[in-house]
């Protein structure tokens, strides 16, 4: 009966059509908002709208209901509407909007809230006109019916009219007639008890900010975060004073999403030094990010789960390449190591830079949007390139020391990076990353020029004194391992990519034996070029023969010039340096292996 009396006063009471227009208009460009997570700050806005005018609050709900429902039907057109605002004539209007203060916040970079606040605008006006002329009308005719007083005194003196009457329409309109309500067309435009809740909440929210209550913060960063590495993350406490610019994390493990009982990274306690000057356009800028007694790789107190969407599937390698081998024909434990390198694929996908087209493959920017509305929705797909100034997130130093890692027992490793952002072509200088253990084993430099649009990510590595057996154990053969004994180094540079990888591995051999026909041939400061192409989880491998003949070659003894007379009747006794009749040696045992496959 509630309900039914709203729609009873609506129509009966003292409704202007000020607050039946502006009720309808405000219900829908609150419907027609995404969400909090895309524009909180729109919807902010259309609400203290809402409370300070002196819209019809009744209205404005049922508006809103409609609307929404409205909302998720039209998508694809408000999507559409939305890319003609952004990238078309009003796109410099919409930049300068989205990079302003306070209307940063409005959401205005995704495509779909500038057309969605259209449409809202739209079906609002023409809700508020259509009701505010059927309201017209029926004070109209009733106003006829006031001046036929008789027959309105005998059709109103019905028990069941009555009735109805209470059900549907309530006491009625008050004092006024039917003619003094037709002829107001506006009133009072504001509601002042609204503008003091309005003043009072906006003061709330200012000093909620300025001290968020640690459960707030916490519950945030922990949701953010888990959606960002799709699986469980642990934080502990978090707390953030914006007054002296400092966020301070206790607690934070995330685990790793494709090793659920294993941490992906965690830390007893992280500190950040926020720049507090330019959050009212949306920007995060941290100074310092320090993280204390950090860890990498360690078995976790309890198995996690993973949370929101999952890869579809691998890509394809754009590159068609018959000569060289895929990692599982290599490696024994090739599994274990598609998984290592899917998780760096996921960051590298997730930084950008690798969505060029491939091998002369031209690819449209309504293919580009097609293909990120599929893996993101309608409501998750930004113009990339309207933010302007500086990144909205920017790490300008974080420093990780002494990290503690199950790839290496005995050591831990230093690790400090600059220039990590959102969008880092919004900055002069690429990210780096470096990474340097605490024995000099390891070493590791990354700068990511793709995800700044640039140049290509280049990777610079370098292990050392690792054990040969313990490689050799890993690698497929059959009977005995190619290499046996010794340690090596091994050096890795080129380009680093989620899809088209290009690296040169060199592994250099000390004190090592390789087995080449029966024959052990010494191997110490043997150097072995490799090529590695195509996707990094699941990257095709080569080994430059030529380069391999003559690495071989130089280490070779009597025991393969032998080999060579049994086998292929070399002639060793002439001017034949030693070098080439290893080289054909090598080169017919090649040849002849292939032939035997």
């Amino acid at each position: 009966m509630l309900i039914t009396r709203k729609f009873g006063s609506l129509i009966r009471g003292k409704a202007t059509p000020f607050q039946l227009v502006s009720a309808s208009i405000l219900g829908m460009l609150i419907a027609f908002t995404p969400g909090f997570q895309q524009a909180p700050g729109l919807i902010i806005f259309w609400s203290l709208c809402l409370l300070i005018l002196n819209a019809n609050l009744f209205l404005a709900g049922i508006a809103g209901l409609l609307g929404k429902l409205v909302f998720w039907l039209t998508m694809p057109l408000a999507f559409s509407i939305g890319r003609f605002l952004l990238d078309g004539p009003t796109g410099g209007l919409f930049s300068t909007l989205a990079n302003g203060p306070i209307t940063a916040y409005f959401g205005l970079e995704y495509y779909i809230v500038p057309g969605a606040q259209f449409l809202g605008l739209i079906f609002g006006v023409a809700l508020g006109l259509s009701l505010t002329r059927g309201l017209g009308a029926y004070r109209r005719k009733m106003i006829r019916m006031e001046q036929d007083s008789e027959r309105m005194n005998k059709w109103s003196s019905k028990g069941w009219v009555k009735a109805l009457k209470f059900i549907f329409l309530g006491s009625g309109r008050g004092k006024k007639s039917y003619e003094e309500l037709l002829s107001k067309k506006m009133g009072n435009p504001i509601r002042i008890p609204g503008v003091i809740f309005a003043v009072v909440i906006l003061g709330l929210g200012y000093v909620g900010l300025r001290s968020l209550s640690d459960p707030i913060v916490t519950s945030a960063i922990k949701q953010g975060l888990e959606k960002a590495n799709g699986a469980t993350v642990d934080l502990k406490n978090a707390h953030l004073d914006l007054k002296d610019g400092r966020l301070e994390l206790d607690g934070l493990a995330l685990a790793d999403p494709e090793a659920l009982n294993t941490n992906l990274f965690a830390s007893d306690r992280i500190v950040a030094d926020i720049s507090s000057a330019d959050i009212l356009k949306k920007r995060f800028s941290i100074d310092s990010l320090v993280f204390e007694n950090a860890s990498a790789g360690l078995a976790r107190e309890s198995e996690g789960k993973t949370t929101g969407k999952q890869a579809d599937g691998k890509k394809e390698s754009p590159l068609k390449m018959p000569d060289y081998q895929d990692l599982g024909s290599v490696l024994e434990n090739a599994p274990e190591w598609k998984e290592r390198l899917s998780q760096i694929k996921k960051w590298l996908e997730a930084i950008g830079g690798d969505g060029a087209p491939q091998d002369g493959e031209s690819v449209t920017l309504d293919d580009l949007l097609a293909s990120r509305i599929q893996a993101l929705g309608y409501g998750n797909v930004t113009k990339q390139d309207i933010l302007e100034g500086s990144p909205t997130v920017w790490i300008r130093s974080l420093v990780a020391n002494q990290v503690k890692t199950s790839y290496f027992e005995n050591a831990t490793l230093n690790i400090e990076a600059s220039d990590l952002s959102s969008q880092p072509g919004l900055l002069p200088t690429d990210p780096k990353i470096s990474v340097v253990s605490s024995d000099g084993a390891f070493s590791a430099s990354l700068e990511l020029g793709a995800a700044a649009g640039r140049a290509d990510n280049q990777i610079s590595l370098n292990l050392k004194d690792l054990s040969v057996d313990e490689f050799a154990s890993k690698l497929k053969s059959d009977g005995q391992p190619p290499l046996s004994g010794g340690t090596m180094n091994i050096a890795i540079s080129g380009k680093l990519s989620a899809i088209d990888s290009d690296l040169k591995i060199t592994p250099t051999f000390k004190g090592s034996t390789l087995s080449i026909g029966g024959n052990q041939i010494p191997a110490d400061s043997l150097s072995i070029p490799i090529s590695l192409r195509g996707p990094i989880d699941n990257p095709a491998i080569k080994l430059d023969s030529k380069a391999f003949q003559n690495a071989i070659a130089k280490a070779g003894k009597k025991a393969l010039l032998n080999e060579a007379t049994k086998k292929l009747g070399i002639d060793t006794s002439g001017d034949e340096k030693l070098e080439d009749t290893a080289k054909k040696f090598l080169g017919g045992f090649l040849k002849k292996k292939s032939e035997d496959k």
